[in-house]
């Protein structure tokens, strides 16, 4: 994945050209926000239209910065629990701005099996449009055309909430190497899904196609 020098979007539209045509990168990979801006703003919009017309993949991952909430960081939950409010954070702004709509060649991968979108998918369609009453279709219906991938620290309810609110077909094999390794083998950070009691057929499907199809790899 072409890592982006952000906020420098002509800087980062030029790492992109090098990565994807020169060093043969896959994807792009950019971080939830950017100096505390979500990185789904519109001054950022330019790297969209570039992803677009390339029709390339997107990885978001968290920055730490705990959604710039002291009700979260100054009790110390920054990276426990902060950095799943970012994935979240950055699903609804690519709802509200309908960025998927506007730019719907970009295969938008989101970290940690969505944060707590999954849980919150009914309740997005009944109130949401309430605050944004212009959006094309409803917010799970958006929601369940990114994918997500299964890095949950073996948490065999997240998995199975992630699976049920999505689909097999859009969780993606994830590892979070090496950060995982301090709490769990590499092996059990793909055999936990085995472990949930997700069918064998959807586990094969998550872990040796799924990434493969998004990445356009032979699978």
């Amino acid at each position: 994945m072409v890592s982006l020098p952000l906020p420098h979007i002509d800087a980062s539209l030029r790492e992109m050209e090098r990565g994807l045509d020169q060093l043969g990168m896959l994807g792009v990979s950019m971080t939830c926000s950017c100096f505390d801006r979500s990185t789904a703003e519109a001054e950022f919009e330019p790297l969209y239209q570039e992803m677009n017309r390339r029709r390339t993949v997107l990885n978001y991952h968290p920055i730490q910065n705990g959604i710039c909430s002291p009700m979260i960081n100054d009790y110390g939950f920054t990276v426990s629990v902060g950095a799943s409010l970012e994935d979240a954070a950055i699903v609804l702004h690519l709802i509200a701005r309908r960025l998927p709509e506007r730019f719907p060649n970009i295969n938008y991968v989101v970290p940690h099996l969505g944060g707590i979108i999954p849980m919150l998918l009914q309740r997005l369609d009944n109130q949401a449009p309430r605050q944004h009453p212009n959006l094309p279709e409803r917010p799970s219906v958006t929601a369940r055309r990114f994918y997500y991938d299964i890095v949950g620290h073996g948490s065999h309810a997240g998995i199975l909430c992630a699976w049920k609110a999505f689909g097999a077909d859009h969780l993606v094999a994830g590892s979070d190497y090496p950060v995982l390794l301090a709490f769990e083998t590499y092996r059990q950070n793909f055999y936990y899904l085995s472990e949930a009691g997700l069918p064998a057929g959807d586990v094969d499907k998550i872990l040796h196609h799924n990434a493969q199809i998004v990445l356009g790899l032979p699978h």
